[in-house]
């Protein structure tokens, strides 16, 4: 989380992608970080030691959501009103 909360001061464009068993804890750690709203994925645990059909699969599920994560990013921050 830390590399990513980094990334993004520095203007990049992030997407964390972490299993669900550690989804909690970096939603904790943004927090911490001072930016909750960062973007964070959770793909289903485990992901070590699974074939690469199965990670492929739990993978493809994510996608849409780490596109969108990108693309909003990419987008820059809102104009204020």
């Amino acid at each position: 989380m830390l590399d990513a909360v980094l990334l993004e001061r520095q203007g990049a464009v992030t997407a964390t992608v972490v299993t669900s068993m550690f989804l909690e804890a970096g939603r904790h750690h943004a927090k911490n970080y001072g930016m909750p709203e960062i973007p964070l994925i959770g793909i289903e645990h485990p992901i070590a030691n699974v074939g690469p059909d199965v990670l492929r699969k739990k993978t493809e599920a994510i996608f849409p959501e780490v596109l969108e994560a990108l693309l909003r990013g990419a987008a820059g921050p809102e104009p204020p009103a």
